[in-house]
């Protein structure tokens, strides 16, 4: 897309894509549209021709007029050639099944904002007039219904669930000429609202004031539930509800999503409408549009709902897919190179992204390293390790001492009581072989040389957890030759799918011959294709004579 202007006095096409939802301003008196780079709203998707249309300013109207395109363009989901634009139209350019582009007056302010496409499709049924011969006005009515249905099926291709709600309420007071009318919608078992309208076309954001009892029984039932006049139904005109607000005629319908191979059917909502004025007078025809339409707007919303989950689905993935890139980012970090020391690392998360990190920076002629691991997995872990990542770094630039930099990762997510804590070893390697270091209850560091392994075994507290816990390093001295290896939790408690437990064991005994990508594949193999249930890191320090260095 080219770049979003802002609108003044001028209408706006109104859309959304992967990104959002966005304005696209007719400022000036013809806009074109289409593939080129030279149109001023550049649309990339195949079906769209090199120069599509233009949208013309004609007095104080525009009009859409195509400009010889492959697969046409459409106003309200009929192809035309040139068409006049009015608010609320939805402009479509080479596919039905492509970007919706709403035409609409400029965002003067929020209620103007709020305009809907039901508002075009309700307005039609005042010019919408068939041949009806000697036809009831009841027919009448269930062809103008019908006619809203077929628009609202228009609706349902860009997933416009409170276009569909909003039909849905205005088409079913008109039926019934009761004075509001609400749409409640199942969200975790429990009935919530997702639209009110008074016959005014006024939105009502309060449902206190509706008969709960009557929404009871209609979904014990699973079926619809009306009293005509409360004042004649002995039970009901007893109802709290009732009384409080002098309700006269109710009626509640279930919107249910008839289930194939003898499967329940599935209730994703309830209609509601009620009148204080007077008892309702509704036909046995009108009791059968009105239960078509509850019937086709069930239909309806449940294909939004699963198209507006897929995008939803989607636009996490792409999130997901944009973390984890930032978090391999985070990970491929240039390790320094010393005369005395060489660097290795490697890290395999459980899932895209996870709370895994290594770091390392060299000051002076000292490599300072840490390895951690946050508490949990995915995204909240990953967003913890990435902001502990980046204080460790930069302590450990500025020459910190172990135990600061400790103290500071500890008080600093203790304070910020995120609900995560993290293990973590931090060291610090001289040219003459002492090894500085802290282990925040992590797993043990290595030390492997000719002689086998030995485990440095000084460890303090976990950083988050305790707010006044404090930290010692300790030392130890390498020879030419040592390596020292760090592991994350992950590798030690992968199990195989018996449920065996990899162990130090194995992990010591492939630690004393193997490299880095030996250890992961030994553990791969253990897993016997069984799924990681954490985070895999490796971090790696091999001491050498900085006289034989190359």
């Amino acid at each position: 897309m080219c770049a979003m202007t802002s609108a003044q006095n001028r209408p706006v096409l109104t859309y959304a894509d992967n990104c959002g939802e966005h304005l696209f301003a007719l400022d000036r008196d013809a806009v074109t549209i289409g593939r080129m780079a030279d149109q001023d709203l550049v649309l990339t998707e195949n079906y769209v021709s090199r120069r599509h249309a233009s949208i013309r300013r004609v007095d104080d109207r525009f009009e859409v007029v195509d400009q010889g395109s492959t697969h046409g363009t459409y106003v309200n989901g009929l192809r035309a050639e040139r068409a006049i634009l009015h608010a609320g139209d939805v402009v479509q350019f080479g596919s039905l099944n492509g970007i919706r582009f709403r035409f609409d007056d400029p965002p003067v302010d929020k209620d103007r904002q709020t305009h809907s496409l039901a508002e075009g499709l309700l307005s039609a049924l005042t010019i919408f007039a068939p041949s009806m011969g000697n036809a009831s006005p009841a027919v009448h009515e269930m062809e103008q219904l019908n006619f809203v249905i077929n628009a609202a099926r228009e609706l349902n291709s860009g997933g416009a669930i409170k276009d569909i709600l909003r039909v849905l309420l205005r088409s079913s007071i008109k039926l019934t000429a009761v004075e509001r009318g609400f749409v409640f919608l199942r969200d975790d078992g429990e009935m919530r609202l997702a639209l009110g309208l008074r016959s005014d076309g006024t939105v009502i954001e309060d449902d206190t004031t509706v008969s709960r009892r009557s929404i009871q029984k209609a979904l014990e039932s699973n079926s619809k539930f009306s009293i005509s006049d409360t004042l004649n139904d002995e039970d009901a005109s007893a109802w709290t509800s009732v009384l409080a607000n002098a309700i006269r005629s109710i009626y509640c319908i279930p919107l249910r999503k008839h289930m194939s191979g003898g499967e329940p059917d599935r209730v994703l909502g309830l209609l509601y409408l009620d009148s204080q004025l007077g008892a309702g007078n509704l036909s046995e025809i009108d009791q059968q549009v009105l239960d078509m339409v509850a019937t086709e707007a069930a239909t309806l919303l449940d294909n939004a709902l699963l198209a507006e989950a897929e995008v939803q689905a989607r636009r996490a993935a792409e999130e997901l897919a944009v973390a984890a890139q930032i978090h391999s980012g985070l990970m491929s970090i240039t390790l320094p190179k010393l005369p005395h020391a060489v660097l290795q690392a490697k890290t395999v998360p459980c899932s895209a992204i996870g709370g895994d990190f290594f770091d390392a920076v060299a000051v002076g002629d000292c490599v300072c390293a840490a390895i951690a691991d946050v508490s949990g997995k995915g995204v909240p872990a990953a967003i913890v390790a990435a902001t502990l990542q980046g204080i460790i770094h930069a302590q450990l630039l500025t020459g910190q001492e172990l135990s600061a930099v400790a103290d500071l990762v500890n008080r600093f997510l203790y304070a910020r009581n995120v609900g995560k804590y993290a293990t973590m070893v931090l060291l610090k390697l001289f040219p003459d072989g002492t090894l500085e270091y802290i282990n925040c209850g992590h797993v043990e560091p290595t030390v492997v040389n000719a002689s086998g392994i030995r485990h440095l075994e000084e460890s303090n507290f976990i950083v988050g957890l305790i707010p006044d816990a404090s930290y010692t390093a300790a030392r130890c001295q390498l020879e030419p030759g040592d390596r020292v290896l760090l592991a994350t939790d992950g590798i030690i408690e992968a199990r195989n799918p018996a449920g065996e437990m990899f162990g130090d064991s194995r992990f010591d005994e492939i630690a004393v011959e193997g490299t880095l990508d030996a250890i992961l594949e030994r553990l791969a193999q253990f897993q016997q294709g069984r799924e990681a249930q954490d985070d895999w890191t490796l971090f790696e320090i091999l001491y050498r004579d900085a006289g034989t260095a190359e």
